[in-house]
């Protein structure tokens, strides 16, 4: 691998960010402090009466990437921080400024993926200003984000991505150099707002990876799967959907599927599989019988952002997500935005209404896809759920059924 500066900082385009003072990010989920966290959030606890016994909870931590975090800050009763005012904002930013809250606070929702070609900075959409793309441009703000790189490389000192086992389908590498050419045209494309769907373009321009396969490999026949292509395609969607948009997406801190019997279930060929969504269960036919079409402009791009950035950061494959092949990942891709799209389907179902016009699909979206953001961030498929979504996945037929599926 290529040794360069991690000081070289590649910032995407078109982005905003400032913090929009929602709370939300100050929700449910405890956050993991370090040692000196743990002794400044300590002594001002004290100085509040607040009961630091149910505040804070030890980490016994075997990975050594994460040893740098001592305690976890846990969350009151009713899911909110104990830091968080009436106002919902931070008592301790408000007190002693934005350095003063705990490490990973201030990190958020940045995040850093290192390459051999330098380090990507992103935004996580589990922010609600990352949502809306609220704030200043992030090419604007290169000096923060370089603070905020360094405090990243504070907390995990020894976190290093190994890109050179990087795959364009399982068994086939790719150098990292030829993955950059083939990548650089997509990431323009996607880059700005366009008049089609995001996921049928990004779906169009992985074609590039494609072609670069192997030519005795046919895609759509990797897997020989003696069972109904379309049967599979609606195992697939209602087991993605479950895992990636359960009931309580705070209540896991894991996100797999059962990859066992999710293939037992496909090769059973089951008469009809349901998809279950406000406490109703609706059929594919359903799901087919709303057309959402192209959405209004500002959900449309919520959509092309949560590809650019998810392309752009390189997580979506190799390293950057469960060692899935450049191929599959990129098909994974468009298909996260499919399930987006089943899903505003779904609840425009319960809500009895069939025009997407007459509907908030924004907020529908854009809380959708926070949910989607966590469940992705805390990911980690065995080596099962790899082998089996690599195997679906590589289909450009399946992905264009899904595509039309989400129409």
């Amino acid at each position: 691998m290529t040794e360069v500066s991690e000081s070289q900082l590649h910032i995407p385009d078109g982005i905003n960010f400032d913090c929009t003072g929602c709370g939300n990010c100050c929700f449910e989920w405890p956050v993991p402090i370090t040692r000196d966290d743990f002794a400044r959030l300590g002594n001002y606890a004290a100085d509040k009466e607040l009961d630091s016994k149910k505040m804070f909870r030890v980490l016994n931590v075997d990975d050594a990437k994460l040893k740098v975090f001592s305690h976890s800050l846990e969350k009151r009763d009713d899911g909110l921080c104990a830091f968080l005012t009436d106002e919902k904002q931070c008592q301790l930013h408000n007190d002693f400024g934005a350095e003063a809250k705990p490490a990973m606070c201030r990190l958020f929702p940045y995040t850093f993926t290192q390459t051999p070609s330098g380090t990507y900075a992103s935004v996580s959409f589990a922010s609600t200003g990352v949502l809306y793309n609220s704030g200043r441009p992030l090419s604007d703000q290169r000096e923060l984000l370089a603070q905020r790189f360094e405090l990243f490389t504070r907390l995990f000192p020894t976190l290093s991505l190994d890109w050179s086992e990087a795959q364009l389908i399982d068994g086939q590498n790719i150098s990292w150099q030829d993955y950059l050419a083939i990548e650089e045209p997509i990431l323009e494309r996607i880059s700005k707002p366009t008049e089609s769907r995001v996921e049928k373009t990004l779906f169009d321009q992985s074609q590039r990876f494609r072609k670069s396969v192997s030519g005795n490999v046919k895609l759509d026949n990797v897997a020989g799967l003696p069972t109904n292509p379309k049967i599979i395609d609606q195992v697939l969607v209602r087991n993605l959907l479950e895992s990636y948009f359960p009931a309580n997406a705070y209540e896991s801190s894991s996100c797999d599927l059962d990859a066992q019997n999710f293939v037992k279930e496909f090769l059973a060929e089951p008469r009809r599989v349901m998809l279950t969504h406000g406490g109703a269960e609706y059929t594919f036919q359903d799901v087919v019988g709303v057309r959402l079409g192209q959405l209004p402009a500002e959900s449309a791009d919520l959509l092309r952002r949560f590809v650019y950035l998810r392309m752009f950061s390189k997580l979506y494959f190799g390293p950057g997500f469960n060692y899935l092949s450049a191929v599959a990942g990129v098909h994974h891709l468009a298909v996260l935005i499919c399930l987006l799209r089943i899903k505003l389907k779904l609840e425009l179902l319960r809500n009895k209404t069939v025009n997407p016009v007459d509907f908030d699909c924004l907020t529908t979206l854009a809380e959708d896809a926070r949910v989607l953001e966590r469940r992705l961030t805390v990911a980690f498929f065995s080596q099962e759920t790899i082998a089996t979504l690599e195997i679906l996945l590589l289909s450009p037929q399946r992905v264009e059924r899904l595509i039309s599926l989400s129409a």
